[in-house]
């Protein structure tokens, strides 16, 4: 079934990062009516017609209910907050870094939609979970990054379990390499910002589920789809 961006309520966190301000330059062009632009820090974020910073942590049950209890006009949710350390599991000098990243990209994103998922039901809304291509295949140089998406992943698939009887459409963008501060110095091609958010927006236009995002991520997804165990030794392949 496909979806219309024109006219929705759209709430985005991490709202402050390349990618989110791709997207949130795109909703805008595609006719929203309001994005709530959600970050730990709106002091970069100015008001506008149509875009209302909102201070919000995904880590901290008390920011996230107060945003829910202010944006309950809400019919799209963009989970897009996210840490990536580039660090493998063993390399990692001890447990916080993973601890960070499953806090930030798995339970940062049950917290919000549990939080809002009371006024998507009500609105008829969709949720739309920023989250890699590596979620499917692990790049052990930055393991716990992929293993905490990975997770995320398996909560987009549980969420449209449960939502999609109640009216909720759920779907998981999963880009390749996107020029961001994540992947800063990583010597492979990359998509711009604004490239990935326009693929992801047509991708949830269309009503797909599992948004493939770039050539690089549909290139694994058809490597995974023939032979998972090449694609594992190739990732796992130093160089």
């Amino acid at each position: 079934m496909t979806k219309t961006i024109k006219g929705s309520v759209v709430l985005i966190t991490g709202a402050t990062g390349a990618i989110a301000q791709a997207l949130i330059a795109a909703l805008t062009a595609r006719g929203v009516a309001k994005i709530y632009a959600a970050a730990r820090d709106i002091s970069g974020l100015v008001a506008s017609g149509h875009l209302v910073p909102l201070k919000m942590d995904v880590r901290s049950d008390d920011d996230v209910k107060k945003a829910a209890a202010v944006a309950t006009d809400v019919t799209l949710l963009i989970n897009n907050a996210g840490v990536n350390h580039n660090t493998s599991f063993m390399t990692a000098p001890d447990m916080a870094i993973a601890v960070e990243e499953i806090e930030a990209n798995y339970f940062g994103p049950l917290r919000v939609t549990r939080a809002f998922a009371p006024a998507l039901i009500a609105n008829h809304g969709a949720v739309l979970n920023l989250l890699t291509i590596l979620a499917r295949v692990n790049l052990p140089f930055m393991g716990s990054y992929c293993a905490s998406k990975a997770a995320a992943l398996s909560l987009t698939q549980g969420l449209r379990g449960e939502l999609a009887p109640q009216g909720v459409h759920v779907a998981g963008a999963l880009p390749g390499a996107v020029d961001t501060r994540m992947t800063a110095g990583l010597p492979i091609p990359k998509m711009t910002p604004a490239e990935a958010a326009a693929e992801i927006l047509d991708g949830y236009e269309a009503g797909e589920e599992d948004i493939n995002v770039g050539e690089m991520a549909r290139g694994i997804a058809q490597g995974l789809a023939h032979d998972p165990k090449a694609v594992e030794r190739q990732m796992a392949s130093p160089g």
